[in-house]
C-alpha cells in the first residue's frame, strides 16, 4: 500500500468503451482533494476501449486481461495492483455529481472503523432511487426476479422483501447485502478478510462478500447522503417466449442461477470464509 495514495478507484469494464469514457471523464473532473489512483482493468473487450483510455486518459493504469475472466476475477485484478488506502470498486456506469459525496464516505470510515464497507445511495438518471440494498435471497428468489412469476402475488411479496421496498432508502442504516455497481472499502479490511470469491462468474460475488465481512465482525452500512447515478439496465425476461417463462434459457439467466448455486453451496459448507483469490 503506497501511504501517498488515499483512494484507489478500480473500474472492470467488458465492451462499455462509451460508459468508460464518461465515467473517466468525470471522475477526472471531480478534482478529488487527495492523492488518488484510477485503475481500469479490461476484460477482453474488443471494442476500443484500450485504444480510448490509452489516447484520452493515458494518467489512467491500464490492465488488460487476455480474455473475459468474469466480474471477481477480473476485479480482483485491479484490486491487487491497487495501493490505496481504501478501493473504490465501480461499474463504468457509474456518475458522481458531487466530489464531496467521496470524501463524505471516506470520512465516515475514519469515524466508524467498525464498518467494513459502505454501499453508497444510487439514482437512476431521473432522480429516482434504486434499490441497491438488499435482504438474502429466499430459494425461489432469482426465479421470481427472472420471470412472470414475480408478478405473482407470492413472488411480489418475496421481491419486496429482498429489496427492502419496506425501507426509507433516505435512510443509513447497517444491511445485510450491498450491490456492487459501487462499493467502497479500506484496503485493511480487504487483506483481512479476502477479495472477490472467484467461483463466481457475473453474480453474487458482491453479496458473498458482504457474508465474509459481516462473519468477521465488520458492519455493511448504506449510505444515503450521497448524490451517484447508476445507469443500469437490468437483463429481464420481457420479449420472452412462453409467457416469459423461456427467460429461464437465456444466457444471463443461467449465469445468474449458476451463480447462485454456487453461492447456496459455500453459504452451506459455512465460513473460515476465505475466498480462493
Amino acid at each position: 500500500m503506497d501511504q501517498n495514495i488515499k483512494l484507489s478507484i478500480v473500474i472492470l469494464n467488458y465492451k462499455t468503451k462509451h460508459l468508460l469514457r464518461l465515467a473517466l471523464k468525470n471522475l477526472y473532473a471531480l478534482q478529488i482533494p487527495f492523492p488518488f489512483e484510477i485503475i481500469v482493468v479490461d476484460n477482453a473487450s474488443g471494442d476500443g476501449s484500450v485504444a480510448m483510455v490509452t489516447k484520452l486518459f493515458p494518467q489512467t493504469r491500464l490492465i488488460i486481461n487476455n480474455h473475459n475472466t468474469g466480474h471477481a476475477h477480473g476485479n480482483n485484478v485491479g484490486i491487487r495492483a491497487a495501493t490505496g488506502q481504501y478501493v473504490l470498486i465501480m461499474n463504468t456506469d457509474i456518475i458522481f455529481l458531487n466530489t464531496a459525496d467521496i470524501t463524505a464516505m471516506l470520512d465516515y470510515f475514519d469515524q466508524h472503523p467498525e464498518v467494513g464497507l459502505i454501499g453508497p445511495r444510487l439514482c437512476n438518471g431521473d432522480g429516482t432511487i434504486q434499490y441497491s440494498c438488499f435482504r438474502p435471497y429466499s430459494t425461489m428468489t432469482p426465479i421470481y426476479r427472472r420471470t412472470p412469476l414475480g408478478q405473482l402475488a407470492q413472488g411480489r411479496r418475496d421481491l419486496d422483501r429482498h429489496l427492502m421496498m419496506d425501507f426509507d432508502h433516505n435512510q443509513l442504516r447497517e444491511v445485510d447485502w450491498i450491490l456492487g455497481a459501487c462499493i467502497i472499502l479500506p484496503r485493511a479490511v480487504l487483506n483481512h478478510v479476502g477479495l472477490f470469491n472467484e467461483q463466481f462468474f457475473l453474480y453474487f460475488a458482491d453479496f458473498e462478500l458482504c457474508d465474509r465481512l459481516r462473519y468477521h465482525g465488520y458492519k455493511v452500512v448504506y449510505y444515503p447522503d450521497v448524490t451517484i447515478v447508476h445507469y443500469h439496465r437490468r437483463e429481464s425476461a420481457q420479449g420472452s417466449v412462453w409467457g416469459g417463462l423461456g427467460s429461464l434459457l437465456n444466457y444471463v439467466t443461467r449465469v445468474h442461477l449458476k451463480d447462485w448455486t454456487t453461492y447456496k453451496k459455500i453459504i452451506q459448507q459455512g465460513y473460515d470464509t476465505r475466498s480462493n483469490s
